[in-house]
């Protein structure tokens, strides 16, 4: 069921018996009873929505690998040449004398 024993359902059912009286206890348990069986329908069917729709995923037939090309990075001289190009544009700004109208404020 949910997990209750049988001290635990007779349990709830005095305590029904109790709070809700005898008059109305096989009404509230038929309400309760299609709230649970309709909770249960429900979840199955997104369930099964769920299984169905994981199968039919179109992005999977859509897959085609990379050329081999793609997939090689950029060489290491590259990147290792960059720095040496910029660096002599900032040590020409670096040693600029500044311009003797400006302040720094």
């Amino acid at each position: 069921m949910l997990g209750f024993s049988l001290p635990e359902i007779l349990f709830l059912a005095a305590l029904g018996l109790i709070v809700i009286g005898p008059k109305q206890l096989p009404e509230v348990a038929r309400t309760v009873g299609r709230f649970l069986n309709e909770l249960r329908r429900t979840s199955n069917s997104f369930t099964e929505e769920f299984k169905s729709q994981m199968k039919i995923d179109p992005i999977r037939f859509d897959e085609k690998p990379l050329p081999p090309h793609y997939n090689q990075p950029p060489p290491a001289q590259d990147a290792i040449a960059e720095p040496e190009i910029v660096l002599p544009q900032v040590e020409e700004q670096a040693h600029k004398p500044k311009d003797p109208g400006s302040e720094n404020v």
